[in-house]
């Protein structure tokens, strides 16, 4: 989290913001990257997650925006993490920093179960690759009807985007990509609002092997293969398999998912054939987050060597993995 948003969440709002919404809740929270996370109980003892998010990252229409289609989702038989009401029967609930700035409340189920195990066979095979592309699949079929918002951008004005064709170096190559990708064609049917980022660190998955996906903080609008494109993209940032070997498993990994995808959506096959530019797409963003969020002696040495092998895929036109 920013410095500057750190000096003005004081545990105060943590606290007046669990009541808001009838929870108590840990004091430590389960993440801080973009928005502070924490898990909290009813009176009953059943678990929920309180988000709270700093003005400076998203609006308060922005956020119900992303609520409301979470909400939408969940009801029509998603496998998604549901957001809730407070007390007062709002999605989000907005608490005054000391700058006057503000963080906003809001209130998710818990997702069942954990986080997959990469490591584990057991876990990380081909029912999940199924169930993963089923999940996205179903997200996709409803997001194709969902009524227009303006209240979540478009992938031409994203601010990692924007920020990255600012950069000296490598804003020219992040100019032509986007060319290209702006040239396909937007219909009802490839585009419209995603999740964006339902990599595996981004659902849980039960002993049944059903998936609960959560985050949809990145929701936006764009082309539907780029969910499918990350999905591959961080199954390979994690592994330290040769690029060979790691192009060779996202080929089998993309066809188990496929079969599971359509079994809720059907894509037309040349948007496959693009997967490679939003590949492309976000290793441009990443590299903009990493030099955005570490600088100085917060740049660790494995920062710098991950900025620099991203850098070189920028330059030479390769996407992390060949499909």
């Amino acid at each position: 989290m920013e410095q500057a948003v750190e000096r003005v969440f004081k545990k105060e709002i943590l606290l007046n913001a669990a009541s808001q919404f009838g929870i108590t809740v840990d004091e430590k929270p389960l993440g801080d990257f973009e928005n502070y996370i924490f898990k909290g109980y009813t009176k009953d003892g059943i678990p929920k997650v309180l988000r709270l998010t700093h003005s400076s990252h998203r609006l308060k229409e922005e956020i119900e925006a992303e609520l409301m289609f979470v909400k939408f989702v969940s009801e029509n038989d998603a496998n998604v993490a549901g957001s809730l009401v407070s007390l007062h029967g709002n999605l989000v609930e907005e608490h005054i920093a000391s700058d006057g700035t503000s963080f906003f409340a809001s209130m998710f189920e818990f997702a069942e179960g954990k986080l997959v195990d990469r490591m584990n066979p057991n876990e990380w095979n081909d029912d999940l690759m199924y169930a993963w592309g089923k999940t996205i699949g179903k997200l996709h079929a409803l997001t194709v009807n969902y009524p227009k918002t303006t209240n979540r951008e478009h992938l031409s004005e994203n601010a990692y985007v924007n920020g990255i064709l600012k950069h000296e170096e490598l804003g020219l190559y992040t100019k032509r990509l986007m060319e290209e990708i702006q040239g396909y064609e937007r219909k009802d049917d490839s585009y419209g609002l995603i999740h964006s980022d339902l990599h595996f660190q981004n659902f849980f998955i039960n002993e049944e092997g059903k998936i609960t996906a959560f985050d949809f903080d990145d929701l936006h609008y764009n082309y539907f293969i780029s969910d499918i494109a990350i999905v591959l993209y961080y199954s390979a940032w994690v592994s330290k398999d040769s690029i060979e070997e790691k192009s060779q498993f996202a080929r089998k990994q993309l066809e188990v998912f496929k079969k599971g995808y359509e079994t809720e959506f059907l894509l037309e096959d040349e948007w496959y054939n693009r997967i490679s530019a939003f590949l492309k797409l976000r290793d441009h963003t990443v590299f903009y987050v990493l030099t955005m969020k570490y600088e100085g002696e917060d740049k660790t040495q494995r920062i710098i060597e991950l900025c620099e092998e991203i850098r070189q895929r920028i330059i030479s036109d390769k996407a992390i993995i060949e499909i």
